[in-house]
């Protein structure tokens, strides 16, 4: 049994642990902290938070030869070890540790030494000496009658159950037989709670509903902190980690859920689906978590883009949002997939790969060169989902593949290899989806949406629009009008705008201009609102642009472009085949 002690010092945001274990056998023990965490896949480096590290066995001081830069070997001697390190931890986010006066949070991952031949021992956790009035929230079990104490049996179990601590609110709901926690964190205005926990517990059940029994986990929990302009989730087997703005949570008497909250429960929707998939059914190359090194594998697509898919589509079919919001977000989603020229240079299965160093390191130049296995996995899991309906007349669809992959998983507890996903999909379908795959999945051609799309009801068009307006659900099309474009994104700053990604064969690229560029004034006139500017110019016109670039003042022309067709029109042409799509399972 391995037993880690945790002391907070919250002021200094310092965690001290001390870790006790038993080595039977005069031979070094490797210690080991994760250079990152599982379902975010980005090599981290959580070693470099260890401020001290010292050793001690059988009551005698002893050294540790650091080998590289998260792995400690000690002197080869049996008996009882110490451990104790000391972790800085202010990092406000779901995958790493936070401490404060106020709230602590931490996965595990990023704390916990692991011990080389000891891992799938019995894992215990104490937590002392904690301020008066924390709570803490985790499914972690209880080892013993006090609140502060908990167990695993194993170190894949520990790292897989994050720990939210302070002054917490907690909700509670029940759905088809299974205990539900909401644990709210952080500072927050008064909030419509029945609203958020009935709308909570309605995608939960539907979600539930749509696999076979038992579910992965016997209770769950959302840790919920909330707080300035974040956002983010992590998964965990029976819990997840997420964050929000303050001002997402349902204000009372909202009719029609807005925006933000939308984004809240489609957060919610998209961790929770995550415990069948990714965290249940998953690529082999993560079995188990190699977590010093990255993890390649090809299908990143499959779990966090068919999740994505999901997410939204979960919230339709549980009816906390209507029909007519679900192909809004869709719009929107098509559009900014469509706006991207990294979805002609990169396919998904490339995109799932370089994730560690493409997805996750994202720069100026990125919309010019990738594209989001979330994004455009959630779409080629729609034209996926469509296809399968479509050519099957209606007796399987993508909830078949879902429903029969997790029934494989609580049969025999095996990942995916690399071309498995599309096997079983036709083995399961009784289709052949080869061509499918070659074009949606492992080449560069644009997916196939307006076919997909009409199957279900829905006509897809492509307009030249403002490229911050998103995508549309219409009752008629509009007529297509002529639109500019900059070809830029930029930040508006006082009486200039900083440019922030440059987009290939636009206005702004033909100009010379490049990230970072500094526009003070066009045509003369300061860029106080570089919007308002630009409105007034035509297709063809050229104007003259001041800017600086590296503190050096330049000018250039640049000649006004049209707006490519690059964003999404729904119309609902076939109600019953829309409903049909959005309500079967």
């Amino acid at each position: 049994m391995l037993h880690y002690i945790l002391q907070p010092h919250p002021s200094s945001h310092q965690w001290q642990i001390e870790l006790t274990f038993e080595q039977p056998a005069d031979i070094p023990t490797k210690l080991s902290l994760a250079n990152w965490v599982p379902g975010s896949y980005m090599i981290r480096d959580f070693a470099r938070h260890i401020i001290s590290i010292e050793a001690e066995c059988n009551g005698q001081s002893e050294p540790l030869e650091q080998i590289n830069k998260n792995t400690w070997h000690t002197t080869p001697r049996a008996g009882r070890w110490y451990i104790r390190y000391t972790v800085y931890a202010y990092d406000l986010s779901v995958r790493g540790s936070f401490l404060s006066n106020e709230r602590a949070f931490f996965d595990g991952a990023c704390l916990f030494l692991k011990v080389a031949g000891l891992s799938e021992q019995e894992h215990r956790i104490s937590l002392h000496n904690l301020p008066a009035g924390w709570q803490i929230a985790t499914t972690l079990p209880r080892f013993s009658e006090s609140d502060n104490e908990f167990s695993a049996p194993s170190y894949a179990d520990l790292i897989d159950h994050p720990v939210e601590m302070g002054q917490l609110e907690i909700l509670s709901f029940q759905t088809n037989g299974i205990s539900h926690r909401i644990a709210l964190s952080g500072h927050y205005p008064d909030f419509d709670r029945e609203r958020l926990l009935r709308d909570v517990c309605q995608i939960c059940e539907t979600a539930l509903q749509m696999f076979p029994s038992p579910a992965p986990f016997s209770e769950y929990l959302f840790m919920l902190f909330l707080g300035d302009h974040v956002y983010g989730g992590l998964e965990h087997i029976s819990s997840t980690a997420l964050m929000a703005d303050r001002h997402s949570l349902p204000a009372r008497n909202m009719k029609t859920a807005d925006d933000a909250y939308t984004e809240l429960l489609g957060l919610f929707a998209h961790e929770y689906f995550h415990a069948w998939n990714v965290k249940s059914i998953k690529p082999a190359a993560f079995q188990p978590y190699h977590l010093d090194h990255e993890s390649h594998t090809e299908l990143l697509w499959a779990f966090e883009g068919i999740t994505s898919y999901y997410d939204d589509l979960l919230l339709a079919r549980s009816g906390v949002i209507s029909q007519e919001a679900y192909l809004k977000l869709l719009a929107n989603n098509i559009t900014r997939v469509q706006q991207g020229g990294g979805r002609l240079k990169q396919t998904l299965t490339q995109s799932s790969f370089n994730a560690w160093t493409k997805y996750y390191k994202q720069d100026e130049n990125s919309p010019n060169a990738i594209v989001s296995y979330y994004q455009k996995g959630a779409l080629a899991a729609l034209c996926l989902d469509l296809t399968i309906r479509q050519q099957s007349q209606q007796q399987h669809s993508l909830d078949s593949v879902m429903r029969a992959l997790y029934q494989d998983w609580l049969q025999n507890g095996k990942g995916l290899n690399e071309n498995e996903w599309q096997r079983r999909a036709e083995e399961i379908t009784g289709l052949n989806l080869d061509g499918f795959f070659q074009e949606a999945i492992f080449s560069t051609r644009d997916l196939p949406l307006n076919a997909c799309l009409k199957t279900a009801g829905i006509d897809l068009r492509w307009l030249p629009a403002n490229r911050s307006s998103g995508g549309n659900v219409v009752a008629e099309f509009p007529a297509e009008n002529s639109v500019s474009d900059f070809g830029a994104r930029f930040k508006q700053n006082g009486d200039s705008i900083t440019l922030t990604h440059v987009f290939n064969h636009g206005s702004a690229e033909q100009a010379g201009l490049a990230a970072q560029d500094r526009i003070i004034a066009l045509n003369g006139f300061q860029c106080s609102d570089f919007n308002q500017l630009w409105q007034k110019l035509s297709i063809g016109d050229t104007v003259s642009l001041h800017y600086f670039r590296h503190g050096y003042l330049l000018q250039t022309e640049l000649t006004v472009q049209a707006a490519a067709a690059d964003t999404a029109y729904l119309k609902i042409e076939d109600q019953d085949l829309l409903s049909v799509w959005l309500q079967n399972q």
